[in-house]
């Protein structure tokens, strides 16, 4: 065949197979070295086999390789996306080349494909962008991109790939969760982007039915048709497009949730209806009295009313209704309340007169709040059962929570703009103003006339304005947390408010700084550096006595010793408490809480990166020490903040919950703030393990999986922890450091991996920075470098001379690598020597991580920093980096970092651990 075809073009040709693009599809074209198209002898041609003799003669492909293909008529152009196994063979040939005839090069290494959002005005952009930079390619299969003559490999994006390059638009930020959603069903494997937000995936979630009122027909039969709500998405849109998981935004917590939808609940819901229908229409002895067509029942007119009058309001208490206001010929009606409200100022509380007005009656707040929860609806003077919007009356409830009588209310002062948001005009009384004064400030910091800050430093902008803002907040006798990212320099602000005020306004009242123990000595050093008219004593140590620091302006001390000598310390009258590390009074039952919540001070201040880890219940114990009045019990806050939204995503109370406390909370991120920092590139470096290691971390993890099957099957997973915690903590050290579990017999595979770049790192002229869980990690990697004469210092938990260590570091050239523990490196430090991180084992809760990284990536580091996690294959620590992102944590201006309690582990969490 081929030969003919060369006699009668009389000379030797050499075909291209020429990449194209024709409305959206890609193609190759046969043409010559100069861009003719090629003629082939049979057009089309009809079997496999002259196709195969044409390209194997050709030489483009090896002869093993097999395919079918068809050409077209004329034109011959093979068309990739109804050919996709042409292109495998087309990868290794050195003809196949661009429309430019420049030669097309493959890069094998997977890349990622992202959609990245941006917020442009009031428009949010979207972008796919492949490989973090390149936003121009072309799709030509489901797996492979072109960008100019390069291909690169991807993860495969599903059959839909022709419309992918039309996400390329922009969007309504209302519209997000539903784009999001759809672009989730048509595509697979893009990665997703938007501001500072965490993705995660959830289980499988059920959500509230509604039953909407559709109409009343003119033969008066009533339309019940049935749904769900899933934030901004119906049910309807959700049928149409034919979608089973959603993905929503919580603005509160910074997450992008993906989740399974399990639509059960509206069948349920249904059947529910249908069986109460059934009851009256026997009662009534009618047949054929309502209809069913998929999510739409049909109530002939006797029917309807009966189950109306009898049935309606019994259900509004379990589904969601809307359009009830079709129901008035029925004596139901939907009612909007009008509050009315007259208050004064208190110290801590609004008092005075509020009350509701339905329909030109009143009624006390407390009488409608009982009746809603009795009846779920209100009897108005003409009979008509008034409904309320289930929401409308749980704000209520949260805002008159300390209301006693149904004359006199009391309301907290922190709720005052969510109060004056609900009535949509501004309260009436004595002494409200000025409440409302102290909110309009802290829109106005900017331009809030101060003295400078009296420190030796020349402030940033941003450092500026939370010192201005840190002023505003104690003036005022509030509590603010200054919750900025690590290395935005929350302690050169926080030294300024302390010149502010005992510099200035020269008050004798000393203020209190609690911190964690290794931060002692680092606060002294920067108050000394940034400050030295500033007077600072440490109350710390055996041998503390609280007499020789009393007069001074600052007292330095620890969270251990203020639980210790509580009962001397709480009779102590401070300007300010300012605790540093807040985190460390996160759990609001321990002793060290409890001893900071009793300390006297009408200023209180908390520093924190990451000021809540893990749950909303530290978001409680954190505002109870900064504004006691503002949440009141724990029990309280649980009910009407922590589970709606941990539980049930609840948007509204976000909403409300962030306005309640962000006037409060002052949080900036590096991205944000400092333009002139280098990028950081994090890498997961994945080890194998080595044949001995392999076999005793199977050994142990098929033991602690028989075991704690047994305990949980026996006991329960609340009183396995201690089985759950031991089998966790010994997997770990096996998959990182099985030196300690094996009396040195079996060596570490991340050793070799992780001393030879640093190696290659310390040649190259860069410093080095080692994070690490376990002591004996330590020891193993200080003796592989000293015995390549790598100088290097470590520290643990138990380094006294902390501060000494980090100027050696950060001053001495000859001083290269820096191996500590996670926990002790983690806060306090400024190492912006290093640019080359490794965490040779990882955390449960990444934010952990960061903060170590964060180490570095700081202010006045000018290189690009590479942080590197050695996760070991096969092992718990691959898993652990699953659930990293699987678990709901809280995160960035609420939410951080550190470990995961055991309790927090389910059964299926645990399986997923210890399984194989």
């Amino acid at each position: 065949m081929y030969d003919k075809f060369i006699s009668k073009s009389e000379e030797r040709v050499e075909v291209y197979f020429k990449l194209r693009f024709y409305e959206k599809k890609s193609y190759i074209e046969v043409v010559d070295k100069k861009g003719n198209e090629i003629s082939l002898p049979i057009t089309p041609i009809q079997t496999d086999k002259n196709t195969l003799e044409i390209i194997s003669n050709l030489n483009l492909i090896s002869e093993h390789n097999f395919f079918n293909i068809s050409w077209e008529n004329e034109s011959n152009l093979i068309y990739l996306e109804e050919n996709p196994h042409l292109f495998e063979l087309l990868r290794k040939s050195k003809y196949f080349v661009t429309e430019d005839f420049k030669q097309i090069s493959i890069r094998e290494n997977k890349r990622k494909i992202t959609l990245k959002l941006e917020k442009s005005k009031e428009k949010i952009e979207v972008k796919l962008i492949l490989d973090a930079k390149y936003e121009i390619f072309e799709f030509l299969t489901e797996n492979y991109v072109i960008r100019k003559n390069k291909i690169y490999h991807i993860d495969d994006i599903g059959e839909n790939y022709l419309s992918a390059l039309e996400l390329n638009t922009q969007i309504d930020p209302k519209e997000m969760e539903r784009f999001l959603t759809i672009t989730n069903s048509y595509f697979d494997n893009l990665s997703l982007e938007y501001e500072d937000y965490r993705i995660e995936k959830l289980n499988k979630r059920s959500f509230v039915p509604q039953i909407i009122i559709e109409k009343i027909s003119k033969d008066r039969s009533l339309y019940l048709k049935f749904g769900f709500e899933i934030s901004t998405m119906t049910y309807n849109m959700l049928k149409q497009d034919d979608i089973k998981t959603v993905v929503l935004l919580n603005s509160l917590e910074k997450i992008i949730s993906i989740c399974d939808i399990d639509i059960s609940t509206m069948s349920e819901s249904m059947e529910d209806v249908i069986k109460i229908l059934v009851k009256y229409q026997r009662k009534l002895k009618l047949k054929e009295s309502y209809y069913v067509e998929e999510n739409l029942i049909i109530l002939h007119e006797k029917l309807a009313k009966e189950f109306i009058s009898k049935e309606l309001l019994n259900l509004v208490s379990k589904y969601k209704f809307i359009g009830t206001e079709k129901l008035k010929t029925y004596k139901i009606k939907t009612v909007q309340p009008k509050l009315i409200a007259k208050l004064s100022h208190s110290i801590d509380f609004l008092e005075g007169d509020a009350h509701l007005e339905i329909e030109g009656e009143k009624f006390s707040i407390l009488d409608i709040i009982s009746k809603y929860k009795k009846d779920s609806y209100v009897v108005l003077s003409d009979g008509t059962n008034a409904l309320i919007n289930k929401k409308y009356i749980e704000k209520l409830e949260r805002l008159f929570k300390n209301t006693k009588s149904s004359k006199d209310v009391k309301v907290s002062f922190f709720d005052l703009p969510i109060i004056e948001e609900l009535i949509g005009e501004k309260i009436s009384g004595d002494g409200v103003a000025y409440g409302r004064e102290i909110f309009q400030g802290l829109n106005e910091i900017e331009t809030l006339d101060i003295p400078n800050a009296m420190v030796d430093a020349t402030l940033r902008s941003y450092q500026e304005y939370g010192y201005k803002w840190l002023y505003y907040i104690t003036e005022n006798k509030l509590g603010g947390c200054l919750a900025d990212d690590m290395g935005l320099g929350k302690t050169i602000q926080t030294i300024s408010i302390l010149a502010y005020t005992y510099l200035h306004k020269n008050l004798t009242k000393p203020s209190l700084i609690i911190m964690p123990k290794s931060l002692v000595f680092n606060w002294e050093s920067e108050i000394k550096k940034f400050c030295k008219d500033l007077t600072v004593g440490i109350y710390y140590g055996n041998n503390r006595d609280f007499n020789e620091v009393k007069d001074c302006n600052i007292i330095l001390t620890t969270y251990g010793t203020v639980r210790n000598d509580v009962k001397l310390l709480t009779k102590e009258k401070f300007e300010m408490v300012i605790l540093d590390e807040s985190q460390n009074i996160k759990n609001i039952t321990s002793q060290i809480t409890k001893a900071v919540m009793l300390l006297n001070s009408e200023k209180r201040l908390a520093l924190s990166g990451t000021p809540v880890e893990n749950n909303l219940g530290e978001l409680y114990s954190l505002f109870r020490f900064l504004n006691p009045q503002m949440f009141g019990g724990i029990e309280d806050f649980n009910n009407y903040y922590a589970n709606p939204i941990q539980k049930d995503n609840d948007l509204e109370i976000i909403e409300e919950l962030k306005k309640k406390i962000y006037p409060f909370i002052l949080r900036r991120i590096k991205k944000q703030v400092l333009k002139d920092l280098p990028d950081k590139i994090e890498k997961t470096l994945y080890v194998e393990m080595n044949e001995p290691q392999r076999k005793l971390y199977e050994e142990r993890r098929n033991f602690y999986y028989t075991l704690i099957n047994q305990k949980l099957t026996e006991h329960g997973i609340g009183k396995s922890q201690i089985f759950i915690l031991q089998a966790l903590n010994e997997l770990r050290q096996i998959a990182s450091c099985p030196e300690s579990k094996s009396d040195g017999l079996v060596r570490s595979a991340k050793l070799e991996i992780l001393v030879n770049n640093i190696l290659e790192a310390v040649k190259n002229g860069h410093k080095v920075l080692v994070f690490t869980n376990y002591i004996n990690s330590i020891d193993n990697i200080c003796e592989e470098l000293a015995s390549h004469g790598i100088n290097h210092i470590s520290m643990t938990g138990a380094t006294k001379n902390r501060q000494e260590l980090v100027e050696k570091f950060q001053t001495a050239k000859e001083c290269k690598v820096f191996i500590m523990t996670l926990k002790t490196g983690g806060v306090g430090l400024n190492l912006t020597a290093a640019d080359k991180i490794f965490i040779y084992d990882p955390w449960w809760n990444k934010t952990a991580e960061d903060q170590a990284v964060d180490r570095s990536y700081r202010m006045g580091q000018d290189r690009t920093v590479f942080a590197y996690k050695l996760i070991t294959k096969g092992t718990i620590e691959e898993k652990m980096l699953s659930l990293q992102m699987e678990k709901n944590k809280l995160f960035n201006s609420l939410i951080t970092t550190d470990t995961v309690a055991v309790k927090s582990l389910s059964e299926s969490d645990i399986e997923y651990m210890l399984g194989v």
